[in-house]
């Protein structure tokens, strides 16, 4: 702990912005900056046709979207992020989410969350989320920037469907529970050997190009709650290895978090269906040495050096 907080002070600095006016302590100097992109994020919008259950209102979700597409594209992101769970439950719940989104004409990276596959398990092999290839993981580049986006489901209870699959994962999490892991739950879900594989060709490709890299999945790996994916000790070990890794970002964890190890960021943000007060949605907009993460709803506003 004491190792890791002069690194927390040195390389992020945290700006709580009033909902209503979110730059009101932005100097002017740093209002003139002009980023190299930016773009949109949301997370867990759990849109289904339900009563409000704890601090979960389903039904103020496709309210707070439209509002979130309709802010983000008043200030101009060249693409938006959705970082999982749309739905809570019901394949029928994906239309009318997608519908906003793809009526926005904001261009959509999907990643995919544990309650996107809370659906009859016929439709779990055809989700209606447009991404390249099958397997839920893919990348894309602006400019000189690599975004990885992962499939955190691969090993899973609830996005398999074959018997011995599913058998192996309750075994996995069995043996997890045995090493007194806090997230050793059924509802998170681990990456298989071949997407890790596949993720370091991806971070070694990235690195002999010299490019910086975001990363993108649905579940954190740091720091440790019992949110975080059933294998983030191998991830965050693959992670450890490189050094161009600007931030990974997640949602999952609906009350948002925040930790930093080998100089990488790692972004929780929080979800859009808790509370009947706000929504929460971010613009990141990407600067040659940091990242302003100008936070709207509930979520709070961040400028994070690298």
């Amino acid at each position: 702990m004491n190792s890791i907080f002069p690194l927390l002070i040195a390389t992020y600095m945290l700006l709580s912005m009033p909902e209503s006016g979110r730059n009101s302590n932005i100097r002017p100097s740093e209002q003139s900056q002009k980023p190299l992109f930016s773009f949109g994020i949301i997370t867990d919008v759990h849109h289904c046709n339900a009563e409000p259950e704890g601090s979960r209102f389903y039904n103020e979700s496709l309210h707070r979207l439209k509002e979130a597409v309709t802010s983000l594209k008043a200030d101009s992101a060249d693409f938006l992020i959705n970082l999982g769970d749309l739905i809570d439950r019901d394949y029928a719940s994906f239309e009318p989410v997608l519908k906003i989104i793809d009526s926005s004409g904001l261009r959509t990276f999907h990643c995919l969350g544990n309650h996107d596959f809370s659906v009859d398990a016929r439709y779990k092999k055809r989700l209606p989320l447009q991404m390249p290839g099958k397997n839920g993981y893919y990348s894309f580049n602006v400019d000189n920037f690599k975004f990885i986006i992962l499939n955190g489901n691969e090993v899973s209870t609830y996005a398999q469907s074959g018997k011995a699959a599913i058998k192996k994962t309750e075994e996995y999490i069995e043996s997890l529970k045995a090493e007194g892991m806090a997230n050793a739950l059924d509802w998170n879900g681990g990456l298989g050997i071949k997407q890790l594989e596949w993720l370091g060709l991806q971070l070694d490709e990235a690195s002999s190009k010299k490019e910086k890299v975001f990363i993108v999945c649905h579940f954190p790996t740091y720091p440790e709650n019992n949110h975080n994916l059933l294998n983030y000790r191998e991830v965050n070990a693959l992670l450890g290895n490189y050094h161009n890794i600007i931030a990974w970002f997640n949602g999952h964890n609906h009350a948002g978090n925040y930790g930093n190890f080998n100089m990488i960021h790692f972004v929780n943000l929080k979800a859009m269906v808790e509370t009947d007060k706000a929504g929460a949605w971010s613009l990141v907009e990407v600067y040659s040495n940091k990242l302003w993460i100008k936070g709207s709803g509930r979520e709070r506003s961040q400028i994070l050096a690298y």
